[in-house]
């Protein structure tokens, strides 16, 4: 078992190197290009893989090198709930029924040119 670590331990780096290299963008591979540093991480065995993360991890680092999106206009987010009017609107429906505020009642009175009801007899 402990002749075979070296070549695992290798073995592991140069995948998740590969991978790492692979996924990682064009514009922010460090100082060569993708396809020379593949070449290395597969070829070079433990010093490939090494580099390749090393210097894509001090590449990341530097703040020039980050890239600053710009935030979110404060319009493009959603509003707070208490500052969202449908939400306030659909706590009414659980507010207790006793303290809630009841809207006015609509009134029997036929409008004025309104002849379809007659109020007295109750009888369209």
């Amino acid at each position: 078992m402990v002749r075979f670590l070296p070549f695992l331990i290798s073995l592991v780096l140069t995948v998740y190197a590969l991978f790492s290299c692979i996924q990682t963008p064009d514009e922010d591979v460090p100082h060569l290009p993708k396809l020379v540093w593949i070449i290395l991480i597969v070829f070079v065995p433990f010093a490939g893989p090494i580099v390749w993360l090393l210097m894509s991890r001090t590449q990341v680092s530097h703040p020039e090198a980050v890239v600053r999106r710009p935030a979110a206009s404060p319009a493009a987010r959603p509003p707070a709930p208490d500052d969202d009017p449908d939400f306030l609107k659909s706590l009414d429906r659980y507010r207790d029924p006793r303290t809630a505020v009841q809207p006015p009642e609509p009134e029997d009175k036929p409008k004025d040119g309104d002849t379809d009801t007659d109020p007295e007899d109750g009888k369209a």
